[in-house]
């Protein structure tokens, strides 16, 4: 970020020095919220949680070398060389100051919200752009207001691009994202049911995500899936220029054609055969995030072919239907979240690979999902008895529903297990693990289902299984 005066930084977050501030004071160009990563000279923002405060790691910032930091109260003792800024919240204080950051950057940024694939599309998207344009992307999951922030921080103020991330679990939260970030290019990936606990059903999903235009620059660019009517009803509230993608034919970008195999995805960009493009990242809906990613790159002037050859070159993000080997086996390792539409994808793709003995799917509970949860418990036991899946290990206490279901819509008994945590699980399929079965693993974050990946990989399959060839 572009170095900060103490002043400047007291007048964009409306704080109170606690000490005077002399002229002499280096300015900022760091800001820090944990002491351990913390770079000397830095501005040290003491944020609370539920479960921690950061005002008592103030020594260990002034240790460090951080020259002020941001603070909710008057500690008890005054710290050598530090100077204070008092704020009423040091959370909000952090997402005042990085609009401020964020105004003064030359760069475009561009913000990917919406249920599924916003860390794909924003990898595809920096894959787009990355061979001809220079910038960064939100690193892992950044995606709320702390991750935004602390990915507009360190950006370079005058690079090409930067893409932001943009998660919500309730109301309010993707507008208070964009009012920080002030984008000028927004994608919609697309909207399903998720987080109903805190976003009440799929039109408050709706409603929130559409919410990313609120800091929209009104002569940017909206990206939204066209495949959703509702959404793109919402998506009128917008008076600037609007690109659909989708499936459908009558979006400006879509996908047809769709081939999916264990290499990745290829279809024909709106239907034109000297158009095939390959993404090598698995799942059809691959194919749609792929799609905002090429809006955003013409939207940047870019030409078509670069970009093309460039998301051939695309990787995908961990966790995310991420193909492994492991010894003789094929995990599909999609573990780091799931809701129903993501869960029935990460099932459509394990059953679209071919292999050579058994698919068998792992599901975690999906979680946040309120009220509907039994219901979508329930439909996902049922789509699962269609699916060429010859076992079935659920984990967690509300996929015993999933495991019921299942039965009951004429899936073989005696081919579903439930188990209570990750632990049980691994032990379960460790003891029934064939070589060269593929795996599927997907559930919510609280499931940890990356430990059974883990157990996989310190077991080895080979050797392990040769003795279990006739197993059922």
């Amino acid at each position: 970020m572009k170095p900060l005066s103490l002043h400047q930084i007291r007048k964009a977050i409306g704080g109170k020095a606690l000490t005077p501030i002399p002229a002499t004071v280096p300015p900022i160009a760091a800001i820090c919220t944990d002491t351990r990563r913390l770079e000397k000279g830095c501005l040290f923002v003491a944020l609370r949680g539920d479960k921690f405060d950061a005002h008592r790691f103030l020594h260990d910032a002034a240790g460090a070398g951080a020259i002020a930091a941001l603070v909710d109260h008057v500690p008890a003792e005054t710290l050598p060389n530090v100077h204070l800024i008092h704020v009423p919240d040091t959370r909000v204080a952090l997402g005042k100051l990085a609009r401020y950051v964020r105004q003064q950057m030359m760069s475009k940024v561009i913000a990917v919200g919406g249920s599924n694939g916003k860390t794909s599309t924003k990898n595809l998207i920096d894959a787009a752009l990355r061979g001809k344009l220079r910038g960064s992307i939100s690193p892992k999951s950044f995606n709320n207001d702390i991750g935004v922030p602390l990915t507009i921080f360190p950006a370079d103020p005058t690079q090409d691009y930067l893409v932001l991330e943009m998660g919500t679990n309730h109301h309010g939260e993707i507008k208070i994202l964009s009012d920080m970030a002030l984008p000028d290019i927004a994608v919609i990936t697309n909207c399903s049911a998720e987080h109903l606990e805190g976003l009440d059903d799929l039109a408050g999903v709706r409603r929130e995500e559409a919410s990313i235009i609120s800091g929209l620059n009104k002569k940017g660019l909206l990206v939204v899936n066209g495949d959703d009517d509702e959404l793109l009803t919402l998506a009128n509230a917008y008076p600037g220029k609007r690109i659909t993608f989708g499936f459908k034919s009558t979006n400006d970008l879509s996908a047809t054609e769709v081939r999916c195999d264990e290499k990745g995805v290829s279809f024909l960009l709106n239907n034109n055969p000297r158009r095939r493009i390959f993404i090598p990242i698995l799942g059809k809906h691959t194919a749609t995030n792929a799609l905002a990613a090429i809006a955003v790159a013409r939207r940047m002037g870019l030409n078509e072919e670069m970009v093309i050859e460039s998301l051939s070159q695309a990787n995908g993000p961990e966790m995310r239907l991420q193909l492994q080997r492991i010894g003789q086996l094929t995990l599909l390792n999609d573990a780091y979240n799931a809701n129903p539409a993501s869960m029935r994808a990460a099932l459509e793709t394990l059953c679209s690979l071919s292999t050579a003995t058994r698919r068998i799917a792992v599901l975690g509970d999906m979680r946040e999902l309120g009220l509907s949860s039994e219901r979508f418990h329930r439909e996902m036991g049922e789509f699962v008895a269609t699916c060429p899946v010859d076992r079935l290990l659920c984990v967690g206490p509300q996929s015993a529903l999933i495991a019921k279901v299942a039965r009951e819509s004429g899936m073989n008994p005696a081919a579903i297990t439930h188990h209570p945590d990750a632990a049980a699980a691994a032990k379960a399929l460790l003891a029934i693990v064939r070589p060269k079965d593929t795996i599927l693993l997907k559930g919510s974050r609280v499931i940890h289902l990356e430990e059974i990946a883990e157990a996989l990989q310190h077991q080895a399959p080979a050797a392990h299984t040769a003795r279990r060839k006739t197993a059922s």
